[in-house]
């Protein structure tokens, strides 16, 4: 029994390896794009009361600007996602070390506080509007800003910022009927191109529950690039409708933010990622929705940021290993 535990062990840690080994190489690339996705914007005295999930889902403002500001010393090369899309077609070369900025849902302060220190910065982003004024996310949740209105939508648009559509009412595309969920990406594209005055062409799949029908909505609906949620780097290969991003946590000080670029930190997070989709999936938008604002609000919401995950995943991983060493000790040893 030991001997067939160990055998199983030792395989499954052979075919973990090279899957790890795997992303690592992908994540190496020289030609890789770094896409990051920022929500909400606040004060830090405002971020320190948080508890459940905003402490990922906002960032304190003078974060994002120490953040910003090392990009460029440390040499990347912000991009627009006019550039990224052009590229990812074969249709232009990218600079080494791109990187793109976005945000999601179209929060007001975006406009109040993300605008000026990119302006400031000299860095193009997008940001992807929920067009619902009304939709659950400007009203839910541990904390909640509105949505921009048109015209600050069209004032972050004049100074430099792209927008995106990220849908009508946030609501995961995947789970509404085929016509619905079309309506929902070629209202929220009419409306926003009216209201900012140029083509909006790039879309952000809310709560990042799609399927591949969702994505060829997106190309019926006249977007030329969509931006998901799932963590990774994305390179000439990538398909310019499955854009990699990943949430930068509010958390993150200066030291752990530089550290979550290195390719190393990035297959740990889509690890874990992989890992975090399991009950959404199995669960869909309705169901798990419900159980995520719950676990969010108890006492494991301040345990889920990516650092204690990652300091779970690795003691797990030790914990394995030495469970499998025994395993194989008492192999070795039985007669």
């Amino acid at each position: 029994m030991f001997v067939l535990l160990a055998l199983a062990g030792w395989t499954a840690v052979g075919i973990g390896a090279l899957w790890l080994a795997g992303m690592l190489r992908e994540e190496s690339r020289p030609d890789r794009v770094v896409g990051l996705l920022y929500h909400r914007v606040v004060p830090r005295e405002l971020w320190d009361r948080f508890s459940g999930s905003e402490r990922i889902f906002s960032i304190p403002e003078p974060h994002l600007a120490e953040q910003l500001a090392w990009l460029l010393r440390d040499g990347y090369r912000p991009i627009s996602l006019d550039q990224l899309a052009d590229a990812l077609r074969g249709e232009a070369a990218l600079p080494p070390r791109a990187l793109f900025v976005t945000f999601d849902d179209g929060c007001e302060s975006v406009f109040l506080r993300a605008r000026p220190i990119l302006a400031r910065l000299g860095i193009p982003a997008a940001v992807f509007v929920t067009v619902d004024a009304d939709a659950w996310i400007f009203r839910e949740g541990e904390y909640a800003e509105r949505r921009m209105t048109p015209d600050e939508i069209r004032a972050c648009a004049d100074a430099g910022m792209q927008i995106g559509s990220h849908a009508v009412s946030h609501r995961g595309l995947d789970a509404l009927p085929r016509a619905e969920a079309l309506a929902e990406l070629v209202r929220s594209r009419e409306l926003l191109t009216e209201w900012c005055g140029a083509e909006v062409r790039h879309f952000a799949v809310p709560l990042n529950f799609y399927s591949e029908e969702t994505l060829d909505l997106c190309a019926e609906a006249g977007y030329r690039s969509v931006c998901t949620s799932d963590n990774g780097t994305s390179n000439a290969d990538t398909d310019p409708y499955r854009i990699k991003r990943f949430i930068v946590e509010g958390s993150l000080d200066l030291e752990s933010f530089q550290q979550s670029l290195e390719p190393r930190v990035i297959v740990q997070r889509r690890l874990l990622a992989a890992l975090k989709q399991l009950p959404p999936r199995l669960l869909g938008e309705r169901r798990w929705m419900p159980v995520r604002e719950r676990i969010f609000a108890s006492r494991l919401g301040p345990w889920l940021g990516f650092g204690a995950l990652r300091a779970a995943l690795l003691g797990s991983a030790v914990l394995f290993l030495a469970t499998l060493l025994g395993v194989t000790w008492a192999a070795l040893l039985s007669p």
